[in-house]
Formats: structure tokens, C-alpha cells, sequence
């Protein structure tokens, strides 16, 4: 990946894959509701700038998540993403076993717009947004 990074901040680092044109989601640390609240804003604003209808949403740094904040990005977020430009969102999973049990509940309540899949692997949650539809039906 050759990446720019956007934004830096204590719970998100932003790059943007040119190459690619998708955006790549760093988080790290702990995980409260309004710090991420915050950082999807911004992310927002960077979805309608870069154009970006993929992003590659990294949790491997994340130390603590909750299920608010989950259900969260499922009812309130994930819709946001979608109406300013994301299509498909690879989510790789965070190695604490509570952050995994929320973001796979998430799943279940999210309306599947956009497409989200799950991975255990950064490679693997790669190589499915490389290998998906450029530009989705519709957009």
C-alpha cells in the first residue's frame, strides 16, 4: 500500500491508498463513544473529499471497545458512511476477544449498506477490497 496519511489523531490515523482509492482506517487505544463519534466525523469529511467508496477499517490496535459503541456505528454511522460515498468496508477484527463479540453483533443490526465483511487478517480484508467492484451499482 503506498499511503498519505490525512489524519492523525489519539484514536485514528487516516491514510488514503491512491493506488487503490480507498481509505485505510488506523484505530488504536482505548475505544470510548465520543472520541470514535468524533473520528467519524472527521472520516466523513474525508470520504467526500478523497472520492473514497472502499475504506479498509483496521481494529488490530484497538485496547477496548463496547457494545454502545458498536450498536453505534451499526444504526448510526454505517448509514452516514454509506449516503457519503462508501460502499464496501473490510473490518479487521481486533485481537480482544470482547471487541470481536461486539463487532460481530454489529453485523447482525447493520443493514448491510455498506457491504461490510469481517477478517482476522489485514491480508485477507486486503485482498477482498482489492478484488471487489470499483464503483458500486448506483453510486
Amino acid at each position: 500500500m503506498s499511503l498519505v496519511l490525512l489524519l492523525a489523531s489519539e484514536v485514528l490515523d487516516v491514510h488514503y491508498d491512491a493506488a487503490h482509492a480507498w481509505l485505510y482506517l488506523d484505530w488504536k487505544g482505548p475505544q470510548q463513544l465520543r472520541t470514535v463519534q468524533a473520528a467519524c466525523a472527521q472520516v466523513t469529511e474525508l470520504i467526500v473529499q478523497t472520492g473514497a467508496h472502499k475504506a479498509l477499517n483496521d481494529n488490530t490496535h484497538v485496547t477496548t471497545s463496547n457494545w454502545e459503541l458498536a450498536k453505534w456505528i451499526a444504526h448510526e454511522y454505517l448509514p452516514v458512511a454509506a449516503q457519503a460515498g462508501i460502499a464496501y468496508v473490510a473490518w479487521v477484527h481486533s485481537p480482544l476477544l470482547g471487541a470481536r463479540t461486539n463487532i460481530d453483533l454489529m453485523t447482525v443490526f447493520s443493514d448491510r449498506n455498506p457491504q461490510v465483511a469481517i477478517f482476522d487478517e489485514l491480508s485477507a480484508a486486503y485482498e477482498w477490497l482489492n478484488n471487489i467492484a470499483s464503483v458500486p451499482v448506483g453510486h
